[in-house]
Protein backbone atom coordinates (compact mmCIF):
# COMPACT_ATOMS: atom_id res chain seq x y z
CA UNK A 1 0.00 0.00 0.00
CA UNK A 2 1.08 3.54 -0.57
CA UNK A 3 0.18 6.76 1.20
CA UNK A 4 -2.08 9.18 -0.62
CA UNK A 5 -0.76 12.24 -2.44
CA UNK A 6 -2.42 15.05 -4.34
CA UNK A 7 -0.47 14.19 -7.50
CA UNK A 8 -2.61 13.16 -10.43
CA UNK A 9 -2.59 9.41 -11.02
CA UNK A 10 -2.80 7.77 -14.44
CA UNK A 11 -6.18 6.34 -15.40
CA UNK A 12 -6.57 2.86 -13.94
CA UNK A 13 -8.67 0.44 -15.96
CA UNK A 14 -11.25 -2.05 -14.71
CA UNK A 15 -10.71 -5.77 -14.71
CA UNK A 16 -13.01 -7.57 -17.24
CA UNK A 17 -15.29 -9.13 -14.62
CA UNK A 18 -16.03 -5.90 -12.74
CA UNK A 19 -19.36 -5.33 -14.48
CA UNK A 20 -21.16 -4.02 -11.39
CA UNK A 21 -18.98 -0.90 -11.19
CA UNK A 22 -18.68 0.07 -14.87
CA UNK A 23 -20.88 3.14 -14.48
CA UNK A 24 -19.29 4.21 -11.18
CA UNK A 25 -15.84 3.89 -12.78
CA UNK A 26 -16.96 6.03 -15.74
CA UNK A 27 -18.41 8.73 -13.46
CA UNK A 28 -15.11 8.89 -11.59
CA UNK A 29 -12.64 8.43 -14.46
CA UNK A 30 -14.42 10.21 -17.31
CA UNK A 31 -16.52 12.86 -15.57
CA UNK A 32 -14.41 13.60 -12.48
CA UNK A 33 -17.44 13.26 -10.21
CA UNK A 34 -15.72 12.23 -6.99
CA UNK A 35 -17.62 14.86 -5.00
CA UNK A 36 -20.99 13.51 -6.19
CA UNK A 37 -20.18 9.78 -6.15
CA UNK A 38 -17.78 8.69 -3.43
CA UNK A 39 -19.52 8.35 -0.04
CA UNK A 40 -18.14 10.51 2.74
CA UNK A 41 -19.03 11.78 6.19
CA UNK A 42 -17.66 13.98 8.96
CA UNK A 43 -18.09 14.12 12.72
CA UNK A 44 -16.54 15.83 15.73
CA UNK A 45 -15.77 14.39 19.15
CA UNK A 46 -13.14 12.88 21.41
CA UNK A 47 -10.41 10.89 19.64
CA UNK A 48 -7.00 9.38 20.39
CA UNK A 49 -4.35 11.75 18.94
CA UNK A 50 -1.65 9.06 18.79
CA UNK A 51 -3.96 6.67 16.96
CA UNK A 52 -5.03 9.37 14.49
CA UNK A 53 -1.43 10.36 13.71
CA UNK A 54 -0.09 6.83 13.04
CA UNK A 55 -0.02 6.36 9.24
CA UNK A 56 1.36 2.80 9.36
CA UNK A 57 -1.34 1.71 11.83
CA UNK A 58 -4.07 3.34 9.71
CA UNK A 59 -2.89 1.65 6.53
CA UNK A 60 -2.71 -1.71 8.27
CA UNK A 61 -6.19 -1.19 9.72
CA UNK A 62 -7.66 -0.45 6.27
CA UNK A 63 -5.90 -3.50 4.86
CA UNK A 64 -7.43 -5.66 7.62
CA UNK A 65 -10.85 -4.20 6.82
CA UNK A 66 -10.39 -5.70 3.34
CA UNK A 67 -10.68 -2.48 1.33
CA UNK A 68 -7.28 -2.56 -0.36
CA UNK A 69 -7.66 -6.10 -1.68
CA UNK A 70 -11.25 -5.34 -2.72
CA UNK A 71 -10.13 -2.42 -4.87
CA UNK A 72 -7.36 -4.55 -6.37
CA UNK A 73 -10.02 -7.15 -7.25
CA UNK A 74 -11.69 -4.54 -9.50
CA UNK A 75 -8.87 -2.42 -10.90
CA UNK A 76 -5.75 -3.27 -12.85
CA UNK A 77 -3.56 -2.56 -9.82
CA UNK A 78 -1.79 -4.69 -7.22
CA UNK A 79 -2.99 -4.51 -3.61
CA UNK A 80 0.34 -3.08 -2.44
CA UNK A 81 -0.16 -0.16 -4.84
CA UNK A 82 -3.65 0.74 -3.60
CA UNK A 83 -3.56 4.16 -1.95
CA UNK A 84 -4.69 4.68 1.66
CA UNK A 85 -4.55 8.29 2.84
CA UNK A 86 -4.13 9.84 6.27
CA UNK A 87 -4.24 13.63 6.04
CA UNK A 88 -3.69 15.67 9.24
CA UNK A 89 -4.87 19.28 8.84
CA UNK A 90 -3.79 22.46 10.58
CA UNK A 91 -5.72 23.55 13.66
CA UNK A 92 -7.25 24.05 16.05
CA UNK A 93 -10.53 24.82 14.34
CA UNK A 94 -13.61 26.23 16.02
CA UNK A 95 -17.21 27.10 15.31
CA UNK A 96 -20.58 25.42 15.23
CA UNK A 97 -21.86 22.72 12.91
CA UNK A 98 -22.47 25.14 10.03
CA UNK A 99 -18.92 26.52 10.12
CA UNK A 100 -17.44 23.04 10.40
CA UNK A 101 -19.68 21.82 7.57
CA UNK A 102 -18.28 24.57 5.34
CA UNK A 103 -14.72 23.54 6.20
CA UNK A 104 -15.13 19.80 5.61
CA UNK A 105 -17.25 20.38 2.48
CA UNK A 106 -14.51 22.56 1.00
CA UNK A 107 -11.99 19.84 1.79
CA UNK A 108 -14.21 17.15 0.26
CA UNK A 109 -14.79 19.09 -2.95
CA UNK A 110 -11.14 19.99 -3.45
CA UNK A 111 -9.56 16.64 -2.52
CA UNK A 112 -10.96 13.93 -4.82
CA UNK A 113 -9.90 10.34 -4.32
CA UNK A 114 -7.63 8.88 -6.95
CA UNK A 115 -9.10 5.91 -8.80
CA UNK A 116 -6.60 3.66 -7.02
CA UNK A 117 -7.34 5.19 -3.59
CA UNK A 118 -9.52 3.11 -1.26
CA UNK A 119 -10.14 5.53 1.60
CA UNK A 120 -9.02 8.91 2.93
CA UNK A 121 -9.12 10.07 6.55
CA UNK A 122 -8.49 13.75 7.26
CA UNK A 123 -8.67 15.31 10.71
CA UNK A 124 -8.43 18.70 12.39
CA UNK A 125 -7.77 19.39 16.09
CA UNK A 126 -10.79 21.19 17.55
CA UNK A 127 -10.58 24.07 19.98
CA UNK A 128 -12.58 22.11 22.58
CA UNK A 129 -9.90 19.43 22.74
CA UNK A 130 -11.57 16.92 20.42
CA UNK A 131 -11.12 16.30 16.71
CA UNK A 132 -13.05 16.88 13.52
CA UNK A 133 -12.78 13.68 11.46
CA UNK A 134 -13.60 13.35 7.75
CA UNK A 135 -13.74 9.96 6.00
CA UNK A 136 -14.24 9.32 2.28
CA UNK A 137 -14.48 5.88 0.65
CA UNK A 138 -14.18 4.72 -2.94
CA UNK A 139 -17.69 3.89 -4.13
CA UNK A 140 -16.12 1.18 -6.28
CA UNK A 141 -15.83 -0.96 -3.14
CA UNK A 142 -18.13 0.67 -0.56
CA UNK A 143 -21.91 0.86 -0.86
CA UNK A 144 -24.50 2.26 1.54
CA UNK A 145 -24.89 -0.91 3.60
CA UNK A 146 -21.11 -1.26 3.92
CA UNK A 147 -20.84 2.23 5.37
CA UNK A 148 -22.63 1.24 8.58
CA UNK A 149 -20.16 -1.54 9.29
CA UNK A 150 -17.03 0.31 8.18
CA UNK A 151 -17.78 3.56 10.01
CA UNK A 152 -18.55 1.69 13.23
CA UNK A 153 -15.06 0.19 13.09
CA UNK A 154 -13.35 3.41 11.98
CA UNK A 155 -14.98 5.53 14.68
CA UNK A 156 -13.94 3.01 17.32
CA UNK A 157 -10.42 3.01 15.85
CA UNK A 158 -10.27 6.83 15.98
CA UNK A 159 -11.26 6.76 19.67
CA UNK A 160 -8.36 4.43 20.44
CA UNK A 161 -10.54 1.39 21.16
CA UNK A 162 -9.51 -2.17 20.42
CA UNK A 163 -11.21 -3.22 17.19
CA UNK A 164 -11.35 -6.96 16.59
CA UNK A 165 -12.92 -9.37 14.13
CA UNK A 166 -12.84 -7.02 11.16
CA UNK A 167 -12.62 -7.88 7.48
CA UNK A 168 -15.29 -10.59 7.32
CA UNK A 169 -17.51 -8.43 5.11
CA UNK A 170 -14.93 -8.39 2.29
CA UNK A 171 -13.42 -11.84 2.77
CA UNK A 172 -15.00 -13.29 -0.38
CA UNK A 173 -15.12 -10.07 -2.39
CA UNK A 174 -13.43 -11.42 -5.53
CA UNK A 175 -15.75 -14.45 -5.66
CA UNK A 176 -18.80 -12.24 -5.06
CA UNK A 177 -17.81 -9.93 -7.92
CA UNK A 178 -17.63 -12.98 -10.19
CA UNK A 179 -20.98 -14.27 -8.90
CA UNK A 180 -22.66 -10.94 -9.65
CA UNK A 181 -21.27 -10.95 -13.20
CA UNK A 182 -22.77 -14.41 -13.77
CA UNK A 183 -26.33 -13.33 -12.92
CA UNK A 184 -28.73 -13.81 -15.85
CA UNK A 185 -29.17 -10.57 -17.77
CA UNK A 186 -32.56 -9.04 -18.53
CA UNK A 187 -33.73 -8.43 -22.08
CA UNK A 188 -33.65 -4.63 -22.56
CA UNK A 189 -36.57 -4.84 -25.01
CA UNK A 190 -38.70 -6.59 -22.39
CA UNK A 191 -37.87 -3.89 -19.85
CA UNK A 192 -38.84 -1.19 -22.35
CA UNK A 193 -42.15 -2.93 -23.12
CA UNK A 194 -43.06 -2.95 -19.43
CA UNK A 195 -42.54 0.81 -19.16
CA UNK A 196 -44.01 1.76 -22.54
CA UNK A 197 -43.26 4.92 -24.49
CA UNK A 198 -41.46 7.48 -22.39
CA UNK A 199 -43.32 10.72 -21.62
CA UNK A 200 -42.32 14.26 -22.50
CA UNK A 201 -40.81 16.01 -19.48
CA UNK A 202 -42.68 18.95 -18.00
CA UNK A 203 -39.39 20.62 -17.14
CA UNK A 204 -36.26 19.71 -19.06
CA UNK A 205 -33.13 18.61 -17.26
CA UNK A 206 -29.84 20.48 -17.21
CA UNK A 207 -27.52 18.61 -19.61
CA UNK A 208 -24.26 19.56 -17.88
CA UNK A 209 -22.65 18.81 -14.53
CA UNK A 210 -23.69 21.78 -12.42
CA UNK A 211 -23.44 23.51 -9.06
CA UNK A 212 -25.71 22.08 -6.40
CA UNK A 213 -27.82 23.15 -3.45
CA UNK A 214 -29.38 20.99 -0.77
CA UNK A 215 -32.08 21.01 1.88
CA UNK A 216 -32.95 18.64 4.73
CA UNK A 217 -36.30 17.37 5.97
CA UNK A 218 -36.84 15.26 9.13
CA UNK A 219 -38.99 12.28 8.09
CA UNK A 220 -41.84 10.70 9.95
CA UNK A 221 -40.82 7.44 11.61
CA UNK A 222 -41.85 4.34 9.69
CA UNK A 223 -42.13 5.85 6.19
CA UNK A 224 -41.49 3.01 3.75
CA UNK A 225 -39.50 3.34 0.53
CA UNK A 226 -42.66 2.95 -1.55
CA UNK A 227 -44.34 5.69 0.50
CA UNK A 228 -41.30 7.87 -0.14
CA UNK A 229 -41.57 7.19 -3.90
CA UNK A 230 -45.27 8.05 -3.86
CA UNK A 231 -44.73 11.30 -1.95
CA UNK A 232 -41.82 12.38 -4.17
CA UNK A 233 -43.89 11.65 -7.29
CA UNK A 234 -46.88 13.71 -6.13
CA UNK A 235 -44.67 16.62 -5.07
CA UNK A 236 -42.70 16.60 -8.32
CA UNK A 237 -45.76 16.41 -10.57
CA UNK A 238 -47.20 19.41 -8.74
CA UNK A 239 -43.91 21.28 -9.15
CA UNK A 240 -42.70 20.42 -12.65
CA UNK A 241 -45.72 18.95 -14.45
CA UNK A 242 -45.30 16.64 -17.45
CA UNK A 243 -43.57 13.29 -17.39
CA UNK A 244 -40.74 11.97 -15.25
CA UNK A 245 -38.44 9.01 -14.90
CA UNK A 246 -37.41 8.28 -11.33
CA UNK A 247 -34.28 6.21 -10.77
CA UNK A 248 -33.67 4.10 -7.69
CA UNK A 249 -30.82 1.79 -6.60
CA UNK A 250 -31.66 -1.88 -6.19
CA UNK A 251 -29.51 -4.41 -4.32
CA UNK A 252 -30.35 -8.11 -4.35
CA UNK A 253 -30.81 -9.82 -1.00
CA UNK A 254 -28.13 -12.41 -1.77
CA UNK A 255 -25.54 -9.61 -1.95
CA UNK A 256 -26.86 -7.54 0.97
CA UNK A 257 -24.24 -8.58 3.52
CA UNK A 258 -21.34 -8.84 1.06
CA UNK A 259 -18.87 -5.98 1.00
CA UNK A 260 -18.73 -4.09 -2.29
CA UNK A 261 -20.90 -2.38 -4.89
CA UNK A 262 -23.55 -4.68 -6.41
CA UNK A 263 -26.21 -2.12 -7.30
CA UNK A 264 -28.55 -1.95 -10.28
CA UNK A 265 -30.15 1.42 -11.07
CA UNK A 266 -33.81 0.86 -12.03
CA UNK A 267 -36.31 3.23 -13.71
CA UNK A 268 -39.85 4.20 -12.73
CA UNK A 269 -41.81 5.97 -15.46
CA UNK A 270 -44.21 8.69 -14.29
CA UNK A 271 -46.99 10.19 -16.44
CA UNK A 272 -48.83 13.34 -15.39
CA UNK A 273 -52.18 12.05 -16.62
CA UNK A 274 -51.89 9.04 -14.29
CA UNK A 275 -50.97 11.01 -11.16
CA UNK A 276 -53.67 9.37 -9.03
CA UNK A 277 -52.26 5.90 -9.76
CA UNK A 278 -48.89 6.39 -8.08
CA UNK A 279 -49.69 4.93 -4.71
CA UNK A 280 -47.22 3.02 -2.53
CA UNK A 281 -48.87 -0.18 -3.73
CA UNK A 282 -48.27 0.76 -7.37
CA UNK A 283 -44.56 1.24 -6.75
CA UNK A 284 -44.28 -1.98 -4.73
CA UNK A 285 -45.81 -3.96 -7.61
CA UNK A 286 -43.81 -2.19 -10.34
CA UNK A 287 -40.56 -2.72 -8.48
CA UNK A 288 -41.37 -6.39 -7.83
CA UNK A 289 -42.02 -6.95 -11.53
CA UNK A 290 -38.92 -5.32 -12.95
CA UNK A 291 -36.62 -6.62 -10.22
CA UNK A 292 -37.60 -10.17 -11.28
CA UNK A 293 -36.50 -9.70 -14.90
CA UNK A 294 -32.78 -10.38 -14.49
CA UNK A 295 -29.76 -8.17 -14.06
CA UNK A 296 -29.91 -4.75 -15.72
CA UNK A 297 -29.14 -1.17 -14.91
CA UNK A 298 -30.16 2.11 -16.53
CA UNK A 299 -27.14 2.30 -18.83
CA UNK A 300 -28.25 -1.00 -20.42
CA UNK A 301 -31.46 0.62 -21.76
CA UNK A 302 -30.98 2.57 -25.04
CA UNK A 303 -34.49 4.13 -24.96
CA UNK A 304 -33.85 5.71 -21.59
CA UNK A 305 -30.39 6.91 -22.60
CA UNK A 306 -31.97 8.74 -25.56
CA UNK A 307 -34.63 10.29 -23.35
CA UNK A 308 -32.01 11.66 -20.95
CA UNK A 309 -29.79 13.07 -23.71
CA UNK A 310 -31.82 14.10 -26.78
CA UNK A 311 -35.09 14.49 -24.83
CA UNK A 312 -33.45 16.10 -21.78
CA UNK A 313 -35.56 14.09 -19.38
CA UNK A 314 -34.50 15.29 -15.92
CA UNK A 315 -32.39 12.85 -13.94
CA UNK A 316 -34.14 12.24 -10.63
CA UNK A 317 -32.82 9.75 -8.06
CA UNK A 318 -34.67 8.45 -5.00
CA UNK A 319 -32.57 6.38 -2.61
CA UNK A 320 -33.05 4.89 0.84
CA UNK A 321 -29.51 3.65 1.34
CA UNK A 322 -27.54 6.35 3.18
CA UNK A 323 -26.44 5.71 6.76
CA UNK A 324 -23.82 8.31 7.58
CA UNK A 325 -24.63 9.74 11.03
CA UNK A 326 -22.71 8.63 14.14
CA UNK A 327 -23.86 7.65 17.61
CA UNK A 328 -24.84 11.08 19.01
CA UNK A 329 -23.62 10.13 22.49
CA UNK A 330 -20.05 9.86 21.16
CA UNK A 331 -19.85 12.17 18.14
CA UNK A 332 -21.60 15.17 16.66
CA UNK A 333 -22.50 14.77 12.99
CA UNK A 334 -21.28 17.33 10.43
CA UNK A 335 -23.17 17.39 7.11
CA UNK A 336 -20.95 17.36 3.99
CA UNK A 337 -22.11 19.11 0.81
CA UNK A 338 -21.26 18.20 -2.77
CA UNK A 339 -20.37 21.21 -4.93
CA UNK A 340 -21.11 19.63 -8.34
CA UNK A 341 -23.75 17.10 -9.28
CA UNK A 342 -24.69 14.93 -12.25
CA UNK A 343 -28.37 14.32 -11.51
CA UNK A 344 -30.85 17.20 -11.61
CA UNK A 345 -32.49 16.16 -8.36
CA UNK A 346 -31.80 13.62 -5.62
CA UNK A 347 -33.85 12.51 -2.63
CA UNK A 348 -31.62 10.58 -0.21
CA UNK A 349 -33.12 9.12 2.94
CA UNK A 350 -30.75 8.66 5.89
CA UNK A 351 -32.10 6.29 8.57
CA UNK A 352 -29.00 6.18 10.78
CA UNK A 353 -29.68 4.86 14.28
CA UNK A 354 -30.99 6.28 16.58
CA UNK A 355 -32.60 8.75 14.20
CA UNK A 356 -34.62 10.70 13.47
CA UNK A 357 -34.73 9.71 9.79
CA UNK A 358 -33.69 12.59 7.52
CA UNK A 359 -34.38 13.27 3.86
CA UNK A 360 -31.68 15.13 1.95
CA UNK A 361 -32.89 16.92 -1.18
CA UNK A 362 -30.00 17.83 -3.47
CA UNK A 363 -30.60 19.64 -6.76
CA UNK A 364 -28.96 21.61 -9.54
CA UNK A 365 -29.38 25.32 -8.97
CA UNK A 366 -30.41 25.74 -12.60
CA UNK A 367 -33.13 23.09 -12.37
CA UNK A 368 -35.06 24.48 -9.40
CA UNK A 369 -35.32 28.04 -8.19
CA UNK A 370 -35.07 28.51 -4.41
CA UNK A 371 -38.81 29.20 -4.35
CA UNK A 372 -39.63 26.02 -6.30
CA UNK A 373 -37.33 23.97 -4.06
CA UNK A 374 -39.00 25.38 -0.93
CA UNK A 375 -42.45 24.56 -2.32
CA UNK A 376 -41.38 21.03 -3.24
CA UNK A 377 -39.94 20.41 0.21
CA UNK A 378 -43.06 21.80 1.86
CA UNK A 379 -45.26 19.35 -0.11
CA UNK A 380 -43.04 16.52 1.07
CA UNK A 381 -43.24 17.79 4.63
CA UNK A 382 -47.03 17.62 4.51
CA UNK A 383 -46.96 14.00 3.24
CA UNK A 384 -44.04 12.39 5.06
CA UNK A 385 -42.44 15.00 7.32
CA UNK A 386 -42.06 14.45 11.05
CA UNK A 387 -44.71 16.18 13.15
CA UNK A 388 -43.50 19.62 14.20
CA UNK A 389 -40.30 19.29 12.16
CA UNK A 390 -38.62 22.38 10.78
CA UNK A 391 -36.98 22.53 7.38
CA UNK A 392 -33.19 22.73 7.30
CA UNK A 393 -30.12 20.72 8.30
CA UNK A 394 -30.05 18.82 11.55
CA UNK A 395 -27.97 20.45 14.26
Amino acid sequence: MSAGTHAAAPRVGLRPGAVAVRDIHSFLADLGLDCDVNPCTAFVGAADPERLADLDAWQDFVRRLGLTQALADLLDVAEEDVVVTLAPQAGPVDGGVEELAERVSTYHNTHPLRLDEAVRLAYWPHANGGYVVFVKFSHLVVDGSDVVDLLRHIRAYARGETVGRIGARYRRHAATVERFARLPRADPAQVSRIHGDLPVPGRKGIPTISRSAQEWLPLREGVTFDELLSAVTAALLATTGGGLVLQYPYSRWEFATAGGYYVEIKPLVIRAESAADYTPGHFAETRRLQESLGRFTMSDLPDFATAFTAGRMPRVVVSDTTFMRPDPTLWRWIPVRSARVFEDLKFLADRSWPGPPLLRMQYKRGFLTPQAAAGLLDRLKQRIGASGASLGPAD
